[in-house]
């Protein structure tokens, strides 16, 4: 429901709202599911903060509520180095824009402790959450600590994030640092995911 500039889903997921709520079905809130792969690709790379908050501008101008109801970051699959600056900064940006919007009204982490999590049962071994195995602070704890401070007395709504742009300053991509290069395919390989998307669950694409 919060996609990126590669996915058809974030639209779909408005335009069935939209379309219920005209016909006056009623809905009053969203809740926007949030299970990220920091080394994804293609579809399957996590979204922009420029997107999330874009989404859900849009989902509250239907006079939805938002919620971002399941949210956990793989990161096992980047470089071991990468994944403590990847897992913060997605925790932290992601959570930064969507409480910059109004229309925003909660968060559910799925789970806490990476000692229980459903990700390893569902796809590998990982640690997704913001509590290690020993129930430790990480560094996702301190960068969704940091993202709920931004609406807090003395914060700064938005603190720094791109939030207009996927792009800063210099034109380094938001997640440059840790984000993984897309696979390279051949011409009628590229047209075919193009036109028609990818089918197979996000676990099974490459």
């Amino acid at each position: 429901g919060l996609g990126n500039s590669r996915s058809r889903k974030a639209d779909g997921f408005y335009n069935l709202l939209k379309r219920l709520k005209e016909r006056g079905v009623p809905v009053h809130g969203a809740g926007i599911q949030a299970h990220f792969n920091a080394a994804g690709v293609g579809v399957s790379r996590p979204p922009t903060p420029r997107s999330v908050k874009a989404q859900i501008r849009r989902l509250g101008e239907l006079g939805l509520k938002v919620n971002i109801s399941e949210l956990d970051v793989r990161v096992s699959k980047l470089p071991s180095h990468l994944r403590n600056i990847a897992q913060r900064q997605i925790y932290h940006d992601i959570i930064v824009a969507a409480v910059s919007e109004p229309a925003f009204e909660g968060i559910w982490l799925w789970g806490f402790t990476d000692k229980h999590t459903w990700v390893t049962n569902f796809y590998y071994e990982d640690e997704p959450l913001i509590f290690d195995e020993k129930y430790q602070r990480k560094e996702s704890y301190y960068g969704f600590r940091d993202a709920l401070a931004t609406i807090s007395e003395g914060g700064t709504v938005g603190d720094g994030v791109l939030l207009h742009s996927d792009k800063d300053a210099d034109g380094n991509d938001w997640g440059h640092t840790w984000n993984q290069p897309e696979p390279v395919r051949n011409r009628s390989q590229a047209t075919n995911v193009a036109s028609a998307g990818d089918s197979r669950p996000d676990w099974l694409q490459s």
